[in-house]
């Protein structure tokens, strides 16, 4: 790779200069930051995060967003708890997964079939979540009853959780769905121009409707692994700002809010972006505000490096024309 196509690398996936540049001033600040041990902590520490990130980034290349997924994790996560002493494990595993299906189909119906803004939709279905967790598990934590179920949450093979190594295996399907199936194709045409994908045959109220409960079966099943995580649920998990953390990971992949442009991998790179500045703050020993409050200076930087370059490609392009 020559020097002009190593900066073009570079202006196209601006996700990595940035990992490597936050990498490099972890190392700098805390000296046994590049441990295995520790790197290997991120990813584990993140790795639910990540789960409910591929989803998203499938909404996201749609062209939409999902608000619901905050408070869906904690409907799940207090299902799968409660369900175990009377229905055993496996049906309550099931039904949490099945109840963020149908918080997805319903989103996608609204929004692809009825037409009705996302952001309503999603926020109407977070309200209705966050209502439904609290009625269910009567604003109590519900503990989990079955050991396997913990199990699950805290097992590990060598360094990896069993929940990292999911990650990973999601990660590999969602590249694959992306990338060589035509929903994937379809995704990426739907949200760079819906009517031009209409007009070319796409079905798009169909593609939409799939992301949306692709999205949904990801927020449940996060919900799901963080109660087998803590072995318990408690009604204001994910509340109020676990979809914000999502969809920034997205974003600091390169997904663009706008649709028709994302990559699964580097969607992966936005989660470990917020882990690692995480995972330094604590190492710091920083408050938690502050930690907060450097994440979005970082999300910030990103996002005006992105539409620096973007002008600067658009600006090239037409000079070349």
């Amino acid at each position: 790779m020559n020097g002009k196509n190593f900066r073009t690398f570079l202006e196209r996936n601006t996700v990595v200069p940035i990992l490597v540049v936050i990498l490099v001033l972890a190392a700098i600040f805390v000296p046994d930051f590049l441990t295995v041990r520790n790197l290997l902590n991120v990813l584990n520490q993140n790795a639910i995060k990540g789960i409910m990130a591929i989803g998203m980034t499938f909404v996201i290349i749609n062209g939409y967003f999902d608000m619901s997924l905050c408070t869906l994790i904690s409907l799940t996560a207090a299902l799968s708890c409660g369900l175990q002493s009377s229905l055993g494990l496996v049906p309550a595993i099931l039904i949490s997964l099945l109840v963020g299906i149908v918080v997805g189909a319903i989103n996608g119906f609204l929004v692809a079939k009825a037409g009705i803004n996302a952001f309503v939709v999603t926020l109407a279905l977070m309200l209705g979540c966050r209502s439904l967790s609290y009625l269910y598990s009567q604003e109590q934590s519900i503990l989990a009853t079955d050991p396997v179920f913990i199990e699950i949450g805290l097992g590990r093979i060598g360094n990896l959780t069993y929940i990292s190594i999911l990650f990973i295996v999601m990660l590999c399907l969602a590249h694959y769905v992306l990338r060589y199936t035509s929903h994937g194709r379809n995704t990426y045409a739907t949200g760079g121009n819906a009517n031009a994908a209409f007009n070319a045959g796409i079905n798009v109220t169909r593609t939409t409707f799939i992301n949306f409960v692709i999205c949904g079966f990801t927020g449940a099943l996060g919900g799901v692994l963080y109660a087998a995580q803590s072995g318990a649920s408690s009604p204001p998990l994910g509340w109020p700002d676990m979809h914000m953390l999502v969809i920034a990971a997205v974003v600091l992949g390169g997904s663009k809010l706008t649709g028709g442009f994302g990559n699964i991998w580097y969607t992966c790179g936005g989660v470990l972006i917020l882990g690692i500045v995480s995972n330094v703050m604590n190492l710091l020993n920083v408050q938690t505000y502050v930690s907060t409050l450097v994440t979005g200076l970082i999300m910030i930087g990103v996002l005006y490096l992105d539409k620096v370059l973007t002008d600067r490609r658009k600006k090239a392009s037409l000079t070349n024309a």
